[in-house]
């Protein structure tokens, strides 16, 4: 019996031991092999994550909190929120509104659409005492009563860790509910204020009190103001980058208050005086400029006074440190390209010009810019004379042409340019020829004039660029397709297909034009079906067929859909696509100079308004 019991017990400790050696490889393979990932990997799983999944994560160990709570991976969360001032915040939101860095509110209160307006000034009517006027008060409400917060207390109490916040909201319903609560947020290194329409309960522009809007530390500060006419003011000792539409003597007087200490400024102008009077201000510090102005209609293109000059001049001089600048529009371009290119050539490395039409004797001076290392040109013309040849501007490495096709010739000039975004021309051929150090080629088909002649006949010129890493297709059509006229290009090693509406594409030919290819990328790109594939998604097959035709390449697709080729062909019409989704929006446009009944006016606003509703 012993020896028996021996012999039972050794194959039982055998098991024993085979069952703990299976116990420890189970366990080896339900080790997290997630944390051998490298920190980048891992950063991009978490950001595919809701606010409310990644709370949870963060304490799983200690470095997945290191990597959920470091200030890189902080720096992309935004809080996107949608509440009124007044009311109070559900108690499941403040957990979120608490670990956010950056915040974006809309105020529902300022809805324009009159029914959702009175449902949402009635829920904070009942939500205030009796005795409460609208606005920030220190009255009890019933709210306060049951420890509930609002917005504007939470917001502006000083607890939260933001460091931007973008509100949407009328005027007057900012002014009132937070006036000055904006100096306790200490931490707050951006403020972005919308301006809406005005709604009903708010002042009029003429009888509202001002707006003082007071910071200690704040560096930067956007205002989207547009038309507004409410008076305000500023006390921002630290402003550095500053956005704002200049519509009224209230935003001249602050820009032109604030110019010593600007670093970048973005600046549109509603009416003339505001340039004119801009550009008599210093801006030492001034290193990045936008400038826009909204121009009524064309005007022509009349050389400047000789006045207008000298204060080009002067602003030019007043600011040696510009590196970056952007003109929108003739008006500005006309005043200040010449004393730019004049005085800042020496500093100027990036500049983006649009929509302008340039005299030949003024476009010329932008041979002067001989650091520009970033060029942009979009919707700009020549007016007279043949395009620029021979460019010599030895810096530059990243050029993009957009519908700009009069203004350079592209020749041995450029050939030293390693980025290209250009509009599909007849230049393509020449452009293949010179620019030998191209590495990244975006071309944009989607243009005013028809090309597809242009990609039978100079497509295949694509294969002599002997550097060409990344190849982009921007805006392809269901009746180009470019592919069918290239030739072999062994060098590409990513493709991407941005905007386009793909039908009857012969995927099949991709590995054998592009064999080295290791990323294909599709952004916003729309697959045409004849018939929609049943029991899968589309996105999803079309994924597994490019993986098919290429096995070691990485397929992506962002922001892809598929709808029936009836619907893409009508896509395609950018003009009438926007008032088909309009009339499918149940709303009729009505011929001008007739009307229609008043029940069947009362019952489109019916259904408008349940629409927005919804």
């Amino acid at each position: 019996m012993e020896q028996n019991t021996a012999d039972c017990s050794e194959p039982s400790s055998k098991k024993r031991r085979k069952d703990d050696s299976d116990t420890l490889n189970q366990t080896e393979c339900e080790i997290d092999h997630i944390n051998r990932l490298p920190y980048e990997i891992l950063c991009k799983i978490f950001q595919h994550l809701y606010l409310e999944d990644q709370l949870p994560c963060a304490l799983v160990c200690k470095r997945w909190y290191a990597i959920l709570r470091s200030e890189p991976f902080q720096e992309r969360m935004s809080f996107n929120y949608s509440h009124c001032f007044g009311l109070p915040i559900a108690s499941h939101h403040l957990q979120y509104m608490a670990s956010a860095f950056h915040c974006v509110f809309d105020d529902c209160g300022s809805d324009p659409v009159p029914a959702n307006q009175a449902k949402v000034l009635e829920m904070v009517r009942k939500a205030t005492a009796a005795n409460d006027v609208p606005g920030p008060s220190s009255r009890p409400t019933p709210a306060s009563a049951a420890g509930l917060l609002t917005p504007e207390q939470l917001l502006f109490s000083g607890e939260l860790p933001l460091k931007s916040l973008h509100i949407k909201a009328s005027f007057d319903r900012m002014r009132r509910f937070l006036a000055d609560r904006l100096k306790n947020m200490q931490n707050l290194q951006h403020l972005t204020l919308t301006v809406l329409a005005e709604v009903a309960g708010d002042e009029l522009p003429e009888k509202a009190p001002r707006w003082v809007i007071e910071h200690g530390t704040l560096p930067s500060l956007t205002w989207q103001l547009f038309a507004n006419t409410n008076g305000y003011e500023l006390k921002l000792p630290a402003l550095e980058r500053y956005t704002v539409d200049v519509a009224n003597d209230f935003d001249l007087h602050y820009l032109m208050e604030y110019s010593e200490q600007l670093v970048e400024l973005t600046v549109w102008f509603y009416f003339e005086r505001a340039m004119e009077q801009t550009l008599t201000r210093p801006f030492p510090r001034l290193r990045k400029l936008l400038m826009k102005r909204f121009d009524k209609g064309p005007l022509s293109p009349e050389p400047n006074t000789r006045g207008d000059d000298l204060a080009a001049d002067r602003f030019a001089q007043s600011a040696p440190l510009l590196k970056d600048l952007t003109i929108d529009s003739c008006t500005v371009a006309y005043r200040i390209f010449r004393a730019v290119c004049l005085h800042n050539a020496g500093t100027l490395t990036r500049l983006k010009l649009s929509d302008v039409i340039f005299p030949r004797a003024l476009f010329v001076l932008i041979l002067e810019l001989k650091n520009l290392e970033f060029l942009r040109l979009e919707e700009c013309i020549l007016e007279e004379g043949s395009r620029l040849r021979h460019v010599d501007l030895p810096k530059l490495q990243q050029l993009e042409l957009i519908n700009s096709g009069t203004c350079f010739r592209l020749d041995a000039g450029f050939a030293h340019v390693r980025r290209l975004q250009y509009s599909m021309d007849s230049q393509l051929s020449r452009l293949c020829r010179h620019l030998t150090m191209l590495e990244e080629l975006e071309i944009v088909l989607r243009t005013r004039a028809p090309v597809a002649e242009a990609i039978r006949e100079h497509f295949r010129s694509l294969a002599l660029l002997p550097c060409l890493r990344t190849f982009t297709i921007n805006g392809m059509k269901t009746n180009t397709r470019p592919w069918d006229h290239c030739q072999p290009m062994p060098n590409v090693e990513q493709l991407i297909l941005r905007r386009c509406y793909l039908l009857r594409g012969n995927f099949a030919l991709l590995p054998k034009l592009f064999p080295g290819l290791k990323v294909l990328t599709l952004e916003g790109t729309m697959i045409a079906y004849r018939r929609l594939p049943d029991g899968v998604q589309p996105v999803a097959f079309l994924q597994r067929r490019l993986k098919g035709y290429l096995p070691r390449c990485s397929v992506t697709l962002r922001h892809c859909d598929a709808e029936p080729v009836s619907t893409v062909l009508k896509m395609e019409d950018e003009v009438r696509w926007p008032t088909q989704l309009f009339e499918q929006g149940h709303m009729k446009q009505i011929p001008y100079g007739q009307t229609e009944g008043k029940k069947e006016k009362k019952r489109r606003k019916k259904i408008w308004n349940e629409s927005m509703c919804d």
